[in-house]
């Protein structure tokens, strides 16, 4: 586990915001991030601007984005 780990910028990017929009409870711009994030990430997959184990870790945090606006409730 190296501190110089290289991240792709723009899915970070777009993975931070809809952390900000689920923990604020804006479930449609969750949604709608979800999908940009969906996109972007097969754009990079045809590209193979990915390697293997970063295609498979953006996979899972996608399906938990996924599952976490499955099961969200509203607060008010």
């Amino acid at each position: 586990m190296g501190l110089f780990n290289k991240k792709d910028k723009e899915l970070e990017e777009v993975i931070n915001q809809i952390r900000v929009d689920l923990s604020n409870n804006y479930k449609d711009n969750a949604v709608e991030n979800i999908k940009k994030l969906e996109k972007l990430l097969d754009e990079k997959i045809s590209a193979g601007k990915l390697k293997e184990k970063d295609v498979t870790e953006y996979k899972n945090q996608l399906s938990h984005f996924k599952e976490d606006v499955a099961n969200f409730k509203r607060t008010y």
